[in-house]
């Protein structure tokens, strides 16, 4: 994979790929900027935020997490994963109106899902 990055420093899969072989390796530090530059280089795919926003949320910035949560959930606003993430972030961080607010959006995409309906049930008995 760095060969690869070497050789195509803006590909975004790859630094995707690396990003996610650091995680698995519990070197979640050194994973960020690999998953950061994937995040940034490939907007469009949602996953990609997604796992960087977990990632700075497991290294402990919260802060930054919710922040590239809310820029993908801004260009994918259906995007489940995303949605799910904000609701419970916000509630982790002791924000029940932001996590109403998300799990709302969740539900109104995906009326059918079990774990949207009780996420949003969870949050408005907060």
């Amino acid at each position: 994979l760095r060969a690869g990055i070497a050789a195509n420093s803006d590909s975004a899969d790859l630094q995707y790929a690396l990003g996610l072989l650091l995680v698995r390796e519990k070197r979640l530090g050194e994973s960020l900027p690999f998953l950061r530059h994937a995040a940034e280089a490939s907007p469009k795919l949602a996953r990609y935020a997604y796992v960087y926003a977990l990632a700075l949320q497991g290294a402990g910035d919260m802060t930054q997490a919710i922040s590239t949560l809310e820029r993908a959930a801004e260009r994918h606003p259906a995007d489940r994963d995303s949605l799910v993430a904000l609701a419970t972030l916000h509630r982790d961080r002791g924000d029940p109106p932001a996590a109403r607010r998300y799990a709302g959006q969740l539900v109104k995409h995906y009326p059918d899902d079990a774990q949207a309906r009780r996420l949003r049930a969870e949050l408005e008995q907060q």
